[in-house]
């Protein structure tokens, strides 16, 4: 975990670890958090099953969906795929209600800082989301 992954992080109330991260990799994530955490947890089991692995494109190109920002999703929408037209997005952009993955390198394209508000539903977040101005997630109730 990169130590600025909680960089604009404000409040934070558990943090979980999967069961297959290192002691020492855990250790230097807790050692570089901005602040305390009350509740940290480790995984004793597969957060999701392996049909929503992020890296497996499994999908059939028939069935994807795009929105009117120019991003695609499949599996009946829990899938966020990759944004085709990044200017179409601008500065924030909201991932609907009932969405579980959003795959690596969804919005590598875009060129704006991106704030990208999430649902609670979402159980895997790619790698390398972002544009080269970068962004952040938010979490919304």
């Amino acid at each position: 975990m990169d130590a600025r992954a909680f960089d604009d992080c404000e409040d934070l109330v558990s943090l979980y670890f999967p069961l297959s991260m290192s002691d020492d990799a855990v250790e230097f994530t807790i050692e570089n958090l901005p602040y305390a955490i009350g509740h940290i947890c480790v995984w004793d089991r597969p957060y999701v099953d392996e049909v929503y692995d992020v890296n497996e494109y499994w999908y059939d190109e028939d069935k994807v969906t795009t929105d009117e920002f120019g991003v695609e999703y499949t599996n009946e929408g829990r899938r966020l795929l990759t944004a085709t037209r990044p200017s179409l997005i601008g500065k924030d952009y909201r991932v609907p209600d009932g969405v579980l993955t959003i795959c690596d390198r969804a919005f590598l394209g875009t060129n704006d800082y991106l704030e990208l508000s999430v649902p609670r539903s979402i159980k895997v977040i790619g790698d390398y989301l972002f544009g080269r101005e970068g962004g952040k997630i938010v979490i919304r109730d």
